[in-house]
């Protein structure tokens, strides 16, 4: 299975899923789908992915993807959640491998909250482990 096919089927599972990018462990884009260009912004994503964080830390305040300002509200080895308190999205960031330095980065529905999406993002980002 490629990385693009998993992209694939990721998006009919998750509907509220709306943009997909997947970093590999050297920081480099892999892939991305074609309504969603982060390429301009890998350096935050790296930034966020490879920043490993001790008890008590809180990391990243925030992160801003094709300019939009994200407030990370969780922060954790298997998730990354930003939201954009102005109502335009929110991001699951899955490092890949669980605590990892890729990532499987996803633009959520504004309309709906980052976890409606959480479980099903985070069940494929273990499939892309298998991938990249």
């Amino acid at each position: 299975m490629s990385v693009d096919d998993l992209i694939n089927q990721l998006i009919d599972a998750e509907p509220n899923v709306y943009g997909v990018a997947v970093v590999d462990k050297s920081g480099s884009l892999v892939t991305q789908t074609q309504n969603w260009d982060i390429s301009n912004d890998l350096d935050q994503i790296n930034e966020l992915l490879q920043t490993k964080l001790e008890l008590g830390q809180q990391g990243m305040s925030s992160i801003t993807i094709q300019g939009i300002k994200y407030m990370i509200v969780e922060n954790t080895e298997e998730r990354k959640i930003g939201t954009n308190i102005q109502g335009k999205g929110h991001l699951i960031i899955c490092p890949i491998p669980i605590g990892g330095d890729g990532g499987l980065i996803t633009y959520i529905n504004p309309a709906v909250g980052p976890r409606d999406a959480l479980l099903t993002v985070q069940k494929y980002a273990l499939e892309f482990e298998k991938v990249i």
